[in-house]
Parts: C-alpha cells; structure tokens; sequence
C-alpha cells in the first residue's frame, strides 16, 4: 500500500512538468513578466472608472502588486506594504486586481482593473501576490509570486533603491 502512495505522489509531484514538456512552451511564458522586460503600455481603469495609462508610472521607481480580492496572502502582503510604505515616499505602490469585485477590500494603495484583461493576462503570474519592481524607464528590475513577511519586503525596497542611486 506504502508503494501505490509514494508512486501516486511521484506522478503528481512531476505532472507539472510533463504537461509544460508536451506544450512545448517555456515556463517563462506563464509566469508573467521578468527582469528585464518592459512594462507593457496599457489603459487601466481606477476603482472609481478613471482611466490611466501605464505610461503615466514612468519616471518614478513603482510597484506593481496584482492581487486577487478575496486572497488573505494578498491582503498580508497588503497590509504590509502599507505599514513600510512611509519609509520609502519616493516609491509608487500600485495595485492591480484580477476582478473588479472589491468589495472589503481596503487598499492603502491605489487599485486599478483592466477592463479587456490583455494587461493583466501579461503580468498575471500562476500565484498571487505578484509583484514588480519598475524602475524609473519602464524596466522590470525584480518579480516574484507569493506573499513575504513586511520586513522581508522592508529590506528588498532598501536594496532595490539604494541600488538606484
């Protein structure tokens, strides 16, 4: 019986893997974007139906946090951005959601949608907190799924603007 597990758990363990070999795509082309990649130029919509471009993030060394609403890692991650945010005033933290439904959700942050889903399909990675530092041009510098603790947060946007000067 020990046997039939551990083979089960052997098979589910590699599926993943097997699955991305017969698509014959590169892990890279599901995980959203990369260091060194170029923030996309898209149109979001604000909570409250203001469009802004994407472009308008350029100059200023931003943030970018996709989050789901109802994800508690996503509203750790948060919560914690917002309790270091003040150490770091010359930082643009932006949220983007993957639904508009947003209700009990409370963002320190800005919050934006994409009304055609062709931005957020292109940052979107396969877990949520997704997050992206971009520099002042544009450029993706550091990207990474999955919730981290605020001080963990805290000594990667030192080392990511200390980096800058």
């Amino acid at each position: 019986m020990r046997t039939v597990w551990l083979t089960l758990l052997i098979i589910v363990a590699a599926l993943p893997g097997v699955v991305l070999l017969y698509a014959r795509k590169s892990l890279r082309e599901f995980e959203g974007l990369h260091p060194g990649d170029a923030l996309p130029g898209s149109r979001l919509e604000s909570a409250g139906g203001v469009p802004v471009e994407t472009s308008s993030w350029l100059g200023f060394p931003t943030l970018l946090v996709v989050f789901q609403p109802g994800c508690n890692a996503c509203r750790l991650e948060i919560s914690g951005l917002a309790a270091i945010a003040p150490s770091f005033p010359n930082v643009k933290i932006v949220l983007l959601s993957t639904d508009r439904n947003v209700a009990g959700t409370r963002a320190p942050f800005p919050v934006y949608f994409d009304p055609d889903g062709r931005f957020l399909k292109k940052v979107r990675k396969l877990a949520t907190p997704a997050v992206y530092w971009i520099d002042e041009s544009g450029k993706v510098r550091y990207a990474r799924a999955g919730q981290r603790s605020a001080s963990d947060e805290e000594a990667l946007l030192r080392s990511l603007t200390e980096n800058r000067r």
